[in-house]
């Protein structure tokens, strides 16, 4: 089924209103995963958000590449494992276009102590807004990716594009790693795609996206 227009967002649009529950339960799930790249005793945590999308990705019949980068060595000198790239995808059709979607399963470290009324990696509810590290940055971003597909699978309605994600673990520390990854993917991963959308912003209240055309040091025309 192609999407027809206004009456199959109208049913996307009302799915996932119907399933607002679950998304949240789903993001709890995500902010209670302490994956804080620039702690070095955290570092695991951030693989195991990775592998969590990775899951993900997979359960709704996408395939995955997962591109480990190597070690990062530390000022004091210690070797750390870095967290691998997650290369997603979800449909091949030759007849679309594909759009590329950023984003970033890392955050910056929070503790209660530092001045939040709540646990920081426990997603709270408050005057109708939730709270937990990582609920905007950028862990619900990217996630709203996975629940747009499944919204539209269990609609039965397709995708008009094919969709690739790139979802890295180091945004916080720098995104190490980051450009050699892609100067490799040269006619592999990142060949066909079309388009690509930073998926790591915000939107001005809660009904209007904030669509960003330019970033520092990016010069855009």
């Amino acid at each position: 089924v192609r999407i027809p227009g206004h009456d199959a967002m109208d049913a996307v649009k009302e799915y996932v209103d119907a399933h607002q529950e679950v998304y949240i339960e789903r993001l709890r799930e995500s902010v209670e995963i302490p994956s804080v790249s620039c702690e070095p005793e955290r570092r695991p945590e951030v693989d195991r958000m990775g592998m969590w999308l990775r899951d993900w990705i997979l359960r709704l019949g996408g395939t995955v590449e997962v591109h480990e980068l190597g070690n990062q060595t530390l000022q004091s000198g210690e070797s750390l494992k870095l967290p691998p790239i997650i290369a997603g995808q979800v449909g091949t059709d030759p007849a679309k276009k594909t759009l590329l979607v950023y984003g970033h399963y890392d955050v910056q470290p929070a503790e209660k102590s530092d001045g939040w009324d709540t646990e920081p990696f426990q997603l709270v509810e408050k005057d109708g807004k939730l709270w937990g590290r990582g609920s905007t940055d950028d862990k619900g971003p990217i996630l709203g990716w996975l629940w747009v597909v499944e919204a539209h699978q269990n609609l039965g309605l397709e995708l008009p594009v094919n969709l690739k994600m790139v979802f890295e673990g180091m945004e916080e520390s720098g995104s190490v790693g980051l450009d050699e990854w892609i100067m490799g993917q040269r006619g592999k991963f990142l060949s066909d795609v079309d388009f690509v959308c930073i998926s790591d912003n915000y939107w001005l209240g809660t009904k209007k996206p904030c669509i960003t055309y330019g970033l520092r040091v990016l010069v855009y025309f």
